[in-house]
């Protein structure tokens, strides 16, 4: 599902890109949208993304920094099996692509109750 929408947001924006004038701002190549855990937000040479679906998480900035050069900085996040958490950080631009990753544990919280509430409940 989140492979599915994912590369659907892709594909629309590359689309964009391809089929826009050279000389396009970034406003004009991405539509506004706040749909099913997608938020686009274009501004002024640039666009901010968020994908929020099924426990993974994608944020991005992508901004026109000349006439048909972006420079894309953001984070992707996502669960794994056994408490489990990937996030990569990456970075692309004129002078390349730079991620960065770490996987770590995520931390349960476990909520304890007082055994005057726990007594109530037992009845």
């Amino acid at each position: 599902m989140v492979d599915v929408l994912f590369s659907s947001v892709i594909l629309t924006l590359c689309l964009s890109l391809v089929t826009s004038a050279p000389t396009a701002s970034v406003t004009r190549l991405v539509p506004s949208i706040n749909d099913n855990g997608v938020i686009i937000v274009p501004s002024d040479n640039s666009y901010y993304l968020r994908i929020d679906v099924d426990g993974s998480e994608r944020e991005e900035t992508v901004e026109e920094i000349a006439p048909g050069t972006l420079q894309v900085r953001g984070t992707y996040g996502q669960p794994f099996p056994g408490s489990k958490y990937l996030l990569v950080t990456y970075e692309a631009g004129p002078n390349g692509y730079v991620a960065k990753y770490s996987l770590s544990q995520i931390q349960i919280q476990v909520q304890h109750l007082p055994p005057a509430v726990l007594k109530t409940a037992a009845g």
